[in-house]
């Protein structure tokens, strides 16, 4: 079976994207990177609102970056698409990605590196963040029962479809039977509600809210379809801005692994934290399911994620992440 056709539509929005915004960005000037009178070096890191992403801002209250000499603005992104662009033009020098959606830049030549792992997801329905979830009164209460249905996903011809896709192949079904709906987190309860779909791939916060209703079942932990403790987030910076400011890349290295540290042994801080940064209800940050945020990531893993975005269609050909990826720092 070749998979390579599988997907359509490959990230039309983030070609635009980027066809409509470096001419606008390379014009704009930036005095980050560079070390102000306080003897802090100045930087901007651009971030979507989303958990996984949350130990860098954490990190940024608790003075971490300020210890390893970076003074952070931090920038809430609502549209990833414009993030990359940013990045290469030097208007933002890190942001948060995952290793899938880096895969697909990298397809484009996108001269771009990973400075470091952000998280990883768990080992089964009770750690994974991202879940397969049913209305038991649809008759749906496994994986299998799926064949030849609708099912929501976040975006297409990404992680989120191909992690599906895995699942439902893993359980017998034909994947290509299935019909794929993009519709964004925060309505997805009601279209299964309506019986516009059969069932849904929900991230947190979305999926603990959804899982409050008892007639909602969680079909399959989709992370874990694709592998145990899956290496979900990166954080990335332009090429050229890592070949020219090796000593801030460092410290951005040193500080994130530092954040990410205290993010994982400070759970009830996190959970804190959250409402201001995402917008969520106190009452679901206190129960969601948390990323596992790491500070080193088996490169071999990330292969195997990005393997199986081409082997499912969503990027043209497998790339060697190895070449993307900056090696850590030395422990202090």
């Amino acid at each position: 079976m070749n998979r390579m056709k599988r997907l359509g539509g490959r990230l039309p929005v983030l070609a635009l994207a980027l066809g409509l915004l470096l001419p606008t960005l390379s014009a704009c000037g930036s005095e980050e990177g560079s070390a102000g009178s306080d003897g802090l070096t100045k930087i901007t890191v651009a971030l979507q609102p989303v958990t996984p992403f949350a130990q860098v801002p954490l990190g940024v209250e608790k003075g971490i970056f300020e210890k390893h000499g970076l003074d952070v603005d931090i920038e809430i992104i609502s549209e990833a698409t414009t993030i990359p662009p940013a990045l290469l033009s030097d208007q933002f020098q890190f942001s948060a990605w995952s290793y899938a959606s880096f895969a697909t830049l990298v397809d484009k030549n996108l001269p771009l590196v990973t400075v470091g792992p952000g998280d990883t997801a768990g080992t089964d329905l009770k750690t994974d963040y991202t879940q397969l979830v049913a209305l038991r009164s649809s008759g749906i209460t496994e994986t299998a029962d799926l064949d030849g249905k609708k099912v929501a996903t976040n975006s297409l011809a990404s992680l989120s479809q191909v992690q599906t896709m895995v699942a439902l192949d893993n359980a017998g079904v034909d994947s290509e039977s299935v019909e794929y709906v993009p519709i964004p987190y925060p309505d997805m309860e009601a279209a299964l509600t309506a019986g516009n779909v059969d069932a849904a791939q929900v991230g947190e916060p979305f999926l603990s809210k959804m899982l409050e209703n008892p007639d909602a079942v969680a079909l399959d932990a989709l992370d874990v379809a694709i592998m145990p403790n899956l290496p979900v987030s990166t954080w990335m910076t332009a090429k050229k801005f890592a070949e020219s400011n090796p000593e801030v890349v460092e410290a951005f290295q040193l500080a994130l692994r530092e954040s990410s540290q205290y993010a994982q042994a400070h759970s009830d801080e996190v959970r804190s934290f959250l409402p201001d940064l995402t917008g969520i209800e106190e009452s679901v940050a206190e129960t969601m399911i948390l990323p596992t945020w790491v500070t080193e990531v088996d490169p071999a893993a990330v292969q195997s994620v990005v393997d199986t975005m081409a082997e499912y269609g969503a990027i043209e050909s497998s790339v060697d992440m190895s070449e993307y990826m900056l090696p850590p720092p030395d422990a202090e």
